[in-house]
């Protein structure tokens, strides 16, 4: 049976009591030859606790210099004979896995947000001081009465290359301005919101799309804090999508089911469409990537924006059963 390592450090120090008190009785009787071996144990023991204690500080030191210079690829060593310390160090290994993998995340969702956004503010720049005057001049053409031309034809191609001009230009404008909503995205206003109520009158709010769903929450009373019209606007989108993936089938289910998980809200919003193809699941959240022909591309990357404010996340999930969309809150 194997001594554990906090035994042997109480059993040393009881040690060093007994033999601190032996070798003052030794010398009190003249016995100095006897009180000197005591005295070399007494350190021996003493030198023993102080390189055990060093050995974890020695570990604690390395893990918080790697922490300082961003290096989270320390491990713990493990050493089998003092069952304590392993245990230990089995569990800073297990923190410190946990730290690495939230570190990484929030190190790639800021890197892509800001790259994303540099990208839209100088696409937003060059193309808005393009767009704006070919639009105001076509305009300005298209609707000027008196136009000298030699034919009647060469007008009414004119005025179809103005139409066709301003056509082209107004979709571009639109563009941008999808782009331009991106970065537009304003810090959310917190306030607690009763999930139970969220969902009760988001029923009413797309009934007038003909988009139907059932809902469960757990706990019955459960609350979150979140920007009441951001949880409106990304629900809404996620709900027309399901919408939009089971349309074709004579009995769609969508379903939003919210609850509190440890630390978190999860709403998931599921539906049994056809589901994703796998080449597109890990495209879905990218600006302007749409598998629709009229899809804009924009509104599950909205999402992901508004729930990175939220210092939140959402996640995808699916197969040949439906999707799923969950968003998570934290407490």
């Amino acid at each position: 049976m194997k001594i554990t390592s906090r035994y042997i450090y109480m059993i040393k120090i009881a040690a060093i009591v007994v033999l601190s008190l032996t070798a003052v009785w030794l010398f009190m009787h003249a016995l100095y030859f006897s009180s000197l071996l005591v005295l070399i144990v007494i350190l021996a023991l003493s030198f023993s606790l102080y390189h055990d204690r060093r050995k974890l500080i020695s570990r604690m030191e390395r893990m918080i210099s790697g922490i300082r210079n961003a290096d989270y690829s320390f491990h713990y060593p493990q050493n089998s004979s003092e069952q304590e310390l392993n245990r230990l160090s089995k569990e800073m290994d297990e923190a410190l896995q946990l730290f690495r993998d939230r570190a990484q995340h929030a190190y790639m969702e800021e890197a892509e947000t800001e790259a994303w956004q540099k990208l839209i503010s100088v696409l937003t720049h060059e193309i808005m001081n393009s767009i704006a005057p070919i639009i105001s001049l076509s305009e300005t053409l298209g609707k000027e009465e008196e136009m000298t031309f030699q034919s009647e034809e060469e007008c009414l191609n004119m005025r179809r290359a103005m139409q066709t001009i301003h056509r082209r230009s107004a979709g571009l404008l639109t563009f941008v301005e999808n782009y331009r909503k991106l970065t537009r995205i304003p810090q959310p206003v917190m306030q607690p919101i009763r999930a139970a109520d969220l969902l009760r009158s988001l029923q009413l709010l797309v009934a007038a799309d003909q988009i139907r769903f059932t809902y469960t929450c757990y706990p019955e009373q459960l609350l979150f804090r979140a920007d009441r019209n951001m949880v409106d606007q990304m629900l809404i989108n996620l709900l027309k999508n399901a919408a939009e993936a089971t349309e074709d089938l004579p009995d769609p289910v969508i379903q939003i089911d919210a609850r509190q998980v440890g630390s978190e809200v999860q709403i998931t919003v599921s539906d049994n469409g056809t589901g994703i193809s796998p080449e597109a699941i890990d495209k879905v959240f990218i600006p302007f990537y749409s598998t629709k022909t009229k899809g804009s591309g924009i509104g599950l990357s909205l999402c992901r924006q508004m729930m990175i404010h939220h210092k939140g996340r959402i996640t995808v999930s699916s197969d040949d059963k439906g999707s799923r969309f969950t968003l998570f809150f934290p407490m």
